[in-house]
This record gives C-alpha cells, structure tokens and sequence, in this order.
C-alpha cells in the first residue's frame, strides 16, 4: 500500500511609578536582538525571497492544494473545496509533494526532489514563480509558513539527526529553533505565530510519537500536548487557535482526533479501519479536510469540525495526499492598553482600545492605581495600589473583577511583571531597607523570592520572553544602568548599557532580544533600543517632553510610551499631564493614542487573545 507524505517520512525515520508624596527607587525628576533590517509588512512579505507580484486568490476561495501521484508521479494540484476547478501547478518528473499556502494565497510552499534530495521551494498559484528556497544537503521537508508570511518553518534532516529550522523570507537567513526530542517532522505555526506545535519520538517510550508545543524563542518548556501510547503526528492549528487537528495511530489504523490547544479533550473525528491523514481547517475553522484511502486509493474529504457530513472531493484513481485550505484571513487586532488615569497620588486603571473607548477598570476615590501589568493571556492584570495604606501588588481580572492582594506589607512594592507562562511576577519593593526586585506566585501562594539580592537600588523588571532572564535597573555601579540577570545564576547580572547617564525602564521585546528603555543621556528623557547582548540601536524619540514607560505592542513592531509632549500646553519641566503615545519602529513615526485631557501614565498593552 502507498502511503501519504507524513506516513512515508515516518516510516523512513525599576520604580515603575513616578509617585508624588511616595519616595520610589527613583524619583520622578531622576526616573521615569536587534531591529531586522527590513521590517516584515503585516500581509505583505518582503521581497527578497517572496513574489510580491504574485496573483492572490480571490477572498472568497477555498481552493485546496494537494499532491497527486495522477501524472504519474507526485505533482501539485488545486481543487475547490466541492470537487470543480482541478488545475495543475508543477509539472515535472520529480516527486512534489507537502505543499502549504501563504497567508497572503500569493505562493505556495513544497517539497520537491529536484535537485536528488528533499528541498523546499515556492511556486505562484499559476505554476510560474518556481525557486528552490533551502539549500540542505541532507534535505528539508514539512515548511509551514508564520501567521504574517515573512517566514518559515522545516525541518532540516542531517547525519546527526532532524533540525526544526526557522528561514527568513525577508533575508534568507536561517536558524535552529531545536532538535530535541528526536525525529521532529510536520511543524505548525500557532495562529498568533508564538507557538510551535509539531511531532516528535517520545524519548522514554519506544515507538510512540507524540504532539509537542514548544515557543518560537529558545525555551527550556517543551511541553507533551498528547502523551499516549501510538503515534501521533501532522499537528494543525484551528484558526482561533483554541484547538488543534491530528492523525493519530491508537487504534491500529490513522484517524483524525481533535483536541483542545492545551492538550485536553482529545476527541476522534473518523473511525475507519482504512486511513485518515493529514488534516487541514477550513478558512473559517467549521471543517477540515484530510486524506483517506476509505474506498480504495487516497482521495480528498472534508467534514464538519465534529466529525459529521463527511463529503467526498476527489475520485481519481490515484492518491491524492497532503490536502492544505488557503489560510484564514488576518483579522484586525484591536489595540487595548491599559493605563494610570488621574494626577496627583489618585490615578484609577483605564482601559484604552483602538477606537479610544475608555473604560474604567478601578473607580475608587482617593486611592492611588499605577503600573498595570497584563497576563500573558491577557486575562489578567497585575498592579499597585494603596488602597491599603502602603503600595502592595494587586492582581484582579481583565474587567476590573476578583482583586487579590498578592504581597500585603508595610513596605512599598510595585512595578509588578509577568512571566512568559503566567506562574510569576517579579516586582520591586524597599521592604528589605534598599529596593530590590523580588518574584510572587501569580496566585498568591508561598512566599517572595528576592531576584537581585544587592545592597544596590535594583527595580523596574521586566522578564526576558523565554522565561530564564530579567532585565532590571540598577545603580550598582554608581548610576542607573540596564542589567541583565540569569535567573539560574542570580550572581553575575550583566550590565547591558554601561553609561554615565541614568538608564531606566527597560521593557523586552515579547517577540524577540529587544530592550526598549529610557535614558537622559541626550539631555532630556528619551527612548533608546537595545539588543540583549548590549549592543546599542539607537535613538527612538526626539523631543524636549519627558518620553517615558515604554511598554511593546504583543507583536513587537510598535511601542507605547507617556509623554507630557502634548501640542496643547507649553512643555514644562515638572508638569504632570501626560498622554500615550505610540512609536512605529518601522517608520519611527508617532501618534498619540486616545488623548484625553486627563493624565494618562504607565501604559501595558494587552496581549492578543
């Protein structure tokens, strides 16, 4: 019997408040990897790999692409979603296979054995196009594209074992994302391009393969979203990201389950002695298509995202393998930061969206709520407040409900900060007598760590996106620097910007080894960049206001800050009446951000959901 292309490879194989009445590490007079070179257009991809003149299919089409051994040999084909409108794409006398869309629908991505070994390449809808774009020697298969098409993913095959690789499209350079566990094959790209989720061999279990996720930074978390006995491979991602389809061999022969994006709910979508394979989500995630030689040869279904109305594309006697939707839309995100509201010592949390809808998250008299801090799953958020007497670190649901008081002191704790799994915070606080940055369970439980341990000022944390760094301020060596600190080696932070000029606020890039901070060193508070190995970008803002707090938008190309730059009134050394304000590192162009007449301060932006 013929197997489908997955089967066949897996045979073959500091203050962050500035406080009136409140003494904070800095005072509000003291305080408040390196940029691509060619930004990756949101829908648009560059240039350098990609065909930007490419045709893309109409919005409305669910044309499907596939491979077919019906010429002969394996080549790429198109088909409607109902079985009409069969064309052809590659026509040659080598095996073609695995192919995926672009987000755009300008290109479409496969493997071919063009060159006697497994490469990727794209091709246009139209069969024109054609460029080989990996060049392993030992072969790459399984690419999938990002949710913006300014990369891919594949899996390089070498002597000492399969790489999962991440290939630029804007400048076609490459890097290794990992290659444990062993045999890694048939990766996908979360909706929200953050997470990978792919098969691998189960290292403690012969013969079991097993769906993994794993973030697109370097992470020590890798975690087994399947766990059972057989083979699990040809993970897809719903497009709302909350579920995810594979073909699994439990039950002797390869079906179609469907779980929840965490792993649970693993739930079976065919049961057929024969073989269903390689599943694909509808553009509006209400089905899926997949491969199944039910009725003799491999032919192309589709069924209802339940299991139900299974419908019959193709009837060629030939197998048809390795059916792809075109992606779903990109749908708009709606920016939302929440910020400090208010003047004085009296400041409430608003919620701020892109139509500049305010909406009131805490509304107490007379109480002091600053620095918010979003959840990574933006459900919750972290602050400070004084609604007690001294500044403790709050954490309540994204509506304002639910308030759990995480550190209740004496001291002044604040500045809270995430990290990336959601268990931590890490906050500064003085109750030790000097300010250092300590960590809290998220949920209120055990009790503080202390993060810098020095004799030092050390505040303003923020956590590094791959869990295992901070980046924190301090005046260590004499004035306020930006630090780099190993949580695994709390000894030796490292000093980033080494500066005679007081650098504070750093804020990590959540998408990639970017700092954003806020440094005096030009004469007046401005934004600077900075990579994680403490090479300096250079200068984001220019103007005489006071450009403070930056905090990144969830896709890392724009950032938001407060500043008292406000074209209505005079700039003023001292005058507390600040607005957001949000920079675009691609053109470095700025544009307030729901003004209002009231002081807006310490803005976070609320990750995408």
């Amino acid at each position: 019997m013929r197997f489908p292309t997955p089967i066949r490879l897996l045979l073959a194989t500091l203050c962050a408040v500035s406080l009136a009445g409140c003494s904070g590490l800095l005072s509000e007079g003291t305080l408040g990897n390196l940029l691509p070179a060619t930004p990756t257009p949101v829908g648009e991809p560059g240039p350098a790999l990609l065909d930007a003149t490419a045709t893309p299919l109409p919005e409305e089409t669910e044309r499907i692409v596939f491979a077919s051994d019906r010429g002969g040999d394996d080549e790429i084909f198109v088909i409607n979603a109902d079985g009409s409108g069969l064309a052809r794409i590659t026509s040659d006398s080598i095996r073609d296979y695995a192919p995926t869309w672009s987000p755009s629908r300008r290109q479409i991505a496969f493997v071919s054995e063009q060159a006697g070994i497994p490469n990727v390449y794209l091709v246009n809808p139209d069969g024109s196009g054609l460029r080989r774009i990996t060049d392993e020697d030992g072969g790459a298969t399984d690419p999938a594209w990002s949710p913006d098409g300014g990369s891919l993913i594949y899996v390089a095959l070498r002597s000492e074992g399969r790489a999962l690789m991440l290939l630029s499209l804007i400048d076609g350079s490459t890097s290794a994302l990992r290659s444990t566990p062993p045999e890694i094959a048939t990766p996908a790209f979360s909706p929200d391009g953050r997470s990978i989720a792919f098969s691998a061999s189960d290292p403690s279990s012969d013969g079991d393969r097993e769906i993994y996720l794993a973030t697109v930074e370097p992470s020590r978390t890798l975690i087994n979203l399947t766990n059972s006995p057989g083979e699990d491979s040809h993970p897809k991602f719903a497009p709302d990201g909350r579920r995810i389809a594979f073909q699994t061999r439990r039950n002797g022969s390869w079906d179609i389950f469907v779980m929840n994006a965490d792993g649970a709910a693993a739930t079976p979508l065919t049961d057929d002695a024969r073989d269903s394979v390689s599943p694909s989500w509808s553009r509006d995630g209400s089905r899926l298509a997949f491969a199944s030689n039910r009725a003799g040869d491999f032919n192309l279904y589709s069924m209802r995202d339940n299991g139900e109305e299974l419908t019959q594309i193709s009837g060629h006697p030939s197998d048809d393998l390795d059916p792809a939707f075109p992606p779903p839309p990109r749908l708009p995100v709606a920016d939302a930061l929440a910020v400090a509201t208010g003047s004085g010592s009296t400041r409430n949390l608003t919620l701020i969206t892109s139509g500049y809808e305010r909406t009131a998250l805490t509304d107490v008299a007379l109480v002091d709520h600053v620095t918010p801090a979003w959840s990574p799953d933006g459900a919750r958020i972290a602050y400070a407040s004084d609604e007690n007497g001294a500044y403790d670190l709050y954490v309540t649901n994204a509506d304002g409900s639910e308030m759990l008081n995480l550190t209740r002191s004496n001291a002044t704790d604040l500045h809270p900060a995430w990290s990336p799994d959601g268990t931590r915070i890490a906050f500064e606080s003085n109750r030790d007598g000097n300010w250092e940055v300590y960590s809290v369970n998220a949920d209120g439980s055990g009790g503080l760590a202390n993060l810098s341990e020095n004799p030092a000022e050390d505040g303003n944390p923020s956590w590094g996106p791959d869990g295992t760094r901070l980046a924190f301020a301090s005046n260590r060596d004499g004035d306020f620097e930006i630090y780099l600190l190993d949580l695994a080696d709390r000894s030796q932070p490292v000093n980033l910007t080494n500066n005679p000029a007081t650098d504070v606020f750093p804020a990590w890039s959540p998408t990639s080894e970017q700092i954003v901070f806020r440094s005096d060193r030009e004469g007046d508070n401005e934004l600077f960049l900075l990579s994680s190995n403490g090479t300096l970008v250079g200068r984001l803002t220019f103007d005489p206001a006071d450009d403070t707090t930056p905090a990144w938008s969830p896709s890392g190309d724009r950032v938001a800050f407060a500043s008292n730059r406000n074209e209505a009134q005079s700039f003023r050394p001292g005058v507390r009446t600040y607005n957001i304000y949000v920079l675009n590192l691609a053109s470095l162009n700025v544009a307030a951000f729901g003004p209002s007449e009231r002081s807006d301060e310490y803005p976070a932006w609320r990750p995408e959901r």
